[in-house]
């Protein structure tokens, strides 16, 4: 690849920069103080939790299920609460009791004989230590209650420190769990806890039992490269979308035929957009960028190789018609239409007509310029169909198999125009005369 094209690429880091901050920090200060740590936001609503034992091995609980409706809450003092049975629950040495009675909260530490015990609705809570036979008041800034959405008893996070070891609890919200192969399209947050030791680093999703050793990710049709990487990072595929980008830009892919086969291009966005075939894939946590599109460009390989030749039988390279194809995914979604949309894009191609499709634009809006930086309008003339002749530089996304069918063999009619009501029904014309009848017709129905 020339310099010119390295240059062209130069995408910024689409992720945040991770954020970890410690859940307990046992000095006389601190506990003068307010207790520190990254508060989860309300829209975090699913979570999991992480058990350490003695070892530091660590098992994983997800709780983003229909069956166990908990979720972390932020009270309305704007503190972090949890279910106490949750966090208990999993745990060997941890126990937790509820008196409905009294409305009294329990929780013991067997290992370390402390314990917390909370009034719901009080604004103190007591800390035990059988080994010293003490107890202390403590102040509650946010008093137990009982969730009106799980149902379940809500206590505040920050005080859990006082029956866990020293540094031995902590919360990683989705930056920390991106950066460590965490699926976060499952969990928003995890709290990590370990009532024999100090827990100094979230363990990568490779290294925790209880967390599949590969990862499903469906691409759905239509997805752009950019949505593509978004989704894997999410999916705990891969470590952040920059890894992917510079392996899709500056990798040397070539010794598949079809990446060989691309004509060079200093005007196309993306090197392998339209090349990633939509299907059902099977990752590892945290793999390089280079092996993720390798697992991508084998199927497209298997899928599209054989359709050369009736590309060539059209007139056109794969390449061109999986151009047209990617336009036709994101002009409809329906596959009655598909192949009448086809014939409207080759007689416009075949008359030397413009093609004047808004998907391309929105395209280099969406899902091109939020990756550059620099020029960032520099590939708006390549793909702004209403200006460039011909096709735009390049695909604007990845095609099924259906759009690509219907590029291939596309309707035998003479439309040059088309449009759709709100309702999906799909209207024709052959001149531009008849195409504003049927705009007209569509705005007064």
């Amino acid at each position: 690849m020339s310099s010119h094209q390295k240059q062209r690429f130069d995408y910024t880091v689409s992720g945040k920069r991770i954020k970890v901050f410690l859940f307990g920090i046992f000095t006389l200060i601190f506990l003068s103080t307010v207790f520190c740590y990254e508060k989860a936001s309300a829209s975090e609503k699913h979570y999991s939790i992480m058990i350490g034992d003695a070892d530091e091995n660590y098992t994983y609980y997800s709780y983003n299920n229909e069956e166990t409706p908990l979720a972390l809450e932020i009270s309305s003092e704007g503190k972090l609460m949890i279910p106490a049975w949750a966090f208990t629950k999993e745990s060997d040495v941890l126990t937790y009791s509820y008196n409905k009675e009294t409305k009294t909260v329990i929780i013991k530490n067997t290992a370390n004989k402390k314990s917390i015990k909370f009034i719901k609705g009080a604004s103190k809570a007591t800390i035990y230590s059988a080994l010293t036979k003490t107890s202390k008041a403590i102040t509650v800034e946010s008093p137990v209650y009982i969730s009106k959405t799980s149902k379940s008893v809500m206590v505040p996070a920050a005080l859990l420190h006082y029956i866990m070891e020293d540094g031995g609890y902590h919360y990683y919200n989705q930056s920390a769990l991106t950066a460590c192969g965490y699926d976060t399209t499952e969990t928003s947050g995890v709290f990590v806890y370990n009532p024999y030791t100090k827990v100094t680093k979230l363990p990568k999703a490779t290294s925790v039992s209880g967390i599949p050793y590969t990862v499903k990710v469906t691409i759905p049709e239509g997805y752009s490269i950019s949505q593509i990487f978004e989704l894997l990072v999410k999916k705990g595929v891969c470590k952040s979308t920059d890894l992917l980008f510079d392996a899709c830009e500056n990798y040397d892919f070539s010794y598949y035929p079809l990446v060989a086969a691309l004509p060079e291009s200093n005007t196309r966005c993306f090197r392998l957009e339209g090349y990633l075939f939509p299907d059902t894939y099977e990752f590892y946590h945290l793999m390089s960028g280079e092996d993720i599109i390798g697992k991508f460009l084998r199927n497209a390989e298997s899928k599209l190789t054989n359709l050369t030749a009736s590309a060539n039988d059209l007139g056109y390279s794969l390449y061109d018609v999986l151009t047209i194809a990617s336009i036709i995914e994101k002009e409809t979604g329906s596959t009655k239409e598909k192949a009448n949309i086809a014939s409207v894009i080759y007689n416009r191609l075949n008359d030397g007509m413009k093609l004047q499709m808004d998907s391309c634009s929105y395209y280099i809006e969406r899902y091109v310029k939020p990756y550059l930086t620099g020029d960032i309008n520099r590939f708006n003339s390549f793909y702004n169909t209403y200006k460039c002749s011909a096709l735009p530089a390049g695909p604007i996304c990845n095609p099924g198999m259906t759009s690509i069918n219907a590029a291939l063999h596309p309707s035998d009619t003479d439309y040059y125009y088309f449009c759709a009501s709100e309702d999906g029904t799909y209207y024709y014309a052959s001149t531009y005369e008849e195409h504003l009848k049927n705009v007209a017709l569509i705005k007064n129905q």
